[in-house]
């Protein structure tokens, strides 16, 4: 049993390598679009939105799809899905084109967040639950650490090798294959009456959250190559080194996430929120490459910190056959937030940038998202660890 379990982790962990597939490019966004002069900047960000807005729909579809199709066949679509459409954008040369596959590529990544956290909630309760998802976490930042160092180094080769980062959804796709049980979900209930769907306050209170929350995430990974281009602080390895110490650090507190939810209990998710507002002043005022990278490490951590707690509560808030379709619908609002991001924070940065650079006061407006957001998650998490004592 013991085995079976440890076989299931390891299946988990190997999708979690792809969960942040969407800015696996992202330090070469400065790159691509000197490449493509023609568009604007909020253009070649498109480039991190579009997967995102396509996951959304993909979301959704696939929590109904899990009240019928086994997990196991769903990841391994997800995964093939994801390396299809990450890495043909490296044989292309039109940007248009680029685009599609970047939406392809966003149905993998959509599958892939979605049935990772499902099989989790499925395989493990309590403790064990936490660190898996913790470690789930990890795995997740572990992939995008090697995808956008790689993707830094690559681009300084040639610009479209950057696609090729995507490639590590082969050892994705042979874990899951191996180690995944092939289990068919149960539609009925013991008294025979198909079981319906039932999404709570509490599920759709956590979905506004995550909105907001990913819309201040989403600042690091479209602004930051542009600011330290803007700087001159560095070049695209150097961004991409940047969103490497983001991942190494969100695989620190992914390992270290079960003491963290033992210690703080509810507050877990306000100590994300706090450290996010930090890493972006950090990063914002930031004077050399050295000080970014510190802010990266804060950003990544602060992200394990925070992403743990909400699904799990979230798979809280309903029934276990609800399950799958809250989470689908929080992951849903997650990306929603970060294809909404530019299209939010730009404009407002441009308006009250005052003379100063809109990437550097796209920086502190995240962080006065975050700065809010601690104090609501404090407020709440204070709240619910009195009720449970």
């Amino acid at each position: 049993m013991e085995n079976a379990k440890s076989k299931i982790k390891l299946g988990i962990y190997g999708i979690g390598l792809l969960m942040m597939g969407v800015i696996g490019i992202s330090s070469s966004l400065s790159t691509i679009g000197a490449k493509f002069p023609e568009a604007s900047q909020t253009m070649i960000q498109n480039l991190i939105s579009i997967p995102c807005i396509v996951i959304i729909p993909t979301t959704i579809v696939v929590g109904k799809l899990m009240q019928t199709i086994s997990k196991k066949n769903i990841a391994l679509a997800g995964i093939i899905i994801f390396l299809i459409g990450g890495s043909a954008p490296a044989f292309m040369t039109s940007f248009t084109t680029i685009l599609v596959m970047r939406g392809i590529l966003g149905v993998g990544i959509g599958i892939c967040q979605v049935v990772s956290t499902a099989i989790v909630a499925d395989n493990f309760s309590g403790v064990e639950q936490q660190k898996v998802q913790g470690t789930l976490q990890a795995s997740q930042m572990a992939g995008a650490a090697i995808m956008v160092f790689a993707g830094g180094w690559l681009t300084e080769v040639r610009w479209n090798y950057v696609f090729f980062v995507h490639l590590l959804a082969i050892i994705s796709l042979i874990l899951v294959a191996v180690m995944v049980p092939n289990t068919k979900p149960e539609k009925m209930t013991t008294t025979g009456d198909v079981q319906k769907t039932k999404l709570t306050s509490a599920t759709w209170g956590w979905v506004i959250f995550m909105f907001i929350l990913f819309i201040s995430v989403q600042v690091y990974s479209i602004s930051l190559s542009f600011l330290v281009t803007e700087k001159n602080l560095g070049t695209a390895a150097d961004s991409g080194l940047g969103l490497a110490f983001f991942a190494i650090g969100g695989i620190i507190m992914g390992l270290l996430y079960g003491s963290l939810a033992k210690r703080t209990k509810n507050c877990a998710i306000a100590v994300g929120c706090l450290m996010l507002a930090v890493a972006y002043v950090v990063i914002a005022f930031a004077g050399s490459m050295i000080v970014c990278h510190i802010g990266s490490i804060l950003v990544g951590m602060a992200v394990s910190a925070a992403l743990p707690g909400i699904f799990i509560n979230t798979g809280m808030s309903v029934d276990g056959f609800s399950a799958g379709m809250a989470i689908s619908v929080v992951t849903c609002a997650q990306n929603f937030g970060q294809f909404c991001c530019p299209y939010i924070i730009n404009p407002i940065s441009a308006s009250i940038s005052g003379g100063r650079s809109v990437n550097f006061m796209c920086f502190i407006i995240g962080a006065v998202v975050a700065a809010a957001l601690t104090i609501l998650m404090l407020v709440w998490g204070v709240k619910k660890n009195r009720q449970v004592i």
